[in-house]
Parts: C-alpha cells; sequence; structure tokens
C-alpha cells in the first residue's frame, strides 16, 4: 500500500453538456485552467460508455483485459485522478452505471471513452502535493499505477 497526505488547492464544479465526449472535455479544461493533478468525482446520464471488459468467458480472470465493452444509455457515478504525462493532463477515471432500459442492471469499470447525454456534473480538486506519478507497477501485472513523490 501506499499512502500521502495531500494538500489540496482549488476545488472546481465542471457541468458536461449532451454530446461532449468526458475525457477530452476534462482534459481541455485542465489546460485551460492550469490544473496538472487532481481528484474528481462525477455523476450523471450518458448516451454511450466505453469500458474495459468483456462479454466472452475467461480463461484467466487474473491479468488485465484487453477488451473492451460499449454501453449505450446508462446513469451513474465516477471517481479518479488526474496526472500530468508529459505536460499533458490525464484522467483516470472508473465509472459505475445502471442501464436505464434493462432495470438499471450495473456496469463498472475503467473508462475509456463516454459521451455525456443529458448532463454529467463533475467535482474537481487540485491537489497541490505529493506529486503524483505514474510507474509501471510488476506487481499490478506491469499496468502503470499511481506512486507519490514529495520535494
Amino acid at each position: 500500500m501506499r499512502s500521502a497526505e495531500i494538500t489540496t488547492g482549488r476545488q472546481w464544479m465542471l457541468v458536461l453538456d449532451p454530446g461532449e465526449e468526458l475525457l477530452e472535455t476534462i482534459t481541455a479544461w485542465c489546460v485551460s485552467a492550469g490544473v496538472t493533478q487532481a481528484t474528481v468525482s462525477l455523476f450523471g446520464a450518458f448516451r454511450s460508455v466505453r469500458l474495459i471488459g468483456t462479454n466472452a468467458p475467461l480463461a484467466d480472470e487474473e491479468p488485465p483485459l484487453a477488451d473492451a465493452v460499449d454501453i449505450a444509455y446508462l446513469e451513474g457515478v465516477g471517481s479518479g485522478t488526474i496526472t500530468s504525462v508529459g505536460g499533458t493532463p490525464r484522467p483516470h477515471i472508473h465509472v459505475a452505471a445502471g442501464v436505464k432500459s434493462q432495470g438499471s442492471t450495473a456496469y463498472a469499470g475503467h473508462l475509456l471513452r463516454g459521451e455525456v447525454h443529458y448532463t454529467v456534473e463533475v467535482t474537481v480538486i487540485e491537489v497541490i502535493s505529493p506529486t503524483f506519478v505514474l510507474r509501471h507497477d510488476t506487481e499490478a501485472f506491469g499496468l502503470t499505477s499511481l506512486h507519490f513523490t514529495t520535494p
């Protein structure tokens, strides 16, 4: 386990409009606002999302999955972090959302893409310290994961 006491800075509320792509919009907003690292939480309605996942049987549940699933017309919540990679803000968000026409049957996972349906509200809390760093983690099958550095 890694832990760090965080010092927060500015806080914002973003309201995304129908048709906006969540990750692209948050990234562009971060660039314009000068936000390089933050925590985010969100809720709202999506016309469609793409999540890491599969509908096929898996021989081994342990390693990371390379497949993705597309789901339409959901409402849900999500949270994550924003780090900078090569000077560009990079949101890392996971969502749990229910499909409206399937009795709100839920899907959850790492968000690859999400198109806003009605509205999505996003809270962004800037993190001043420690510095967020993404590193390949051999204990997590080589996935990139969050680490902290202090000045």
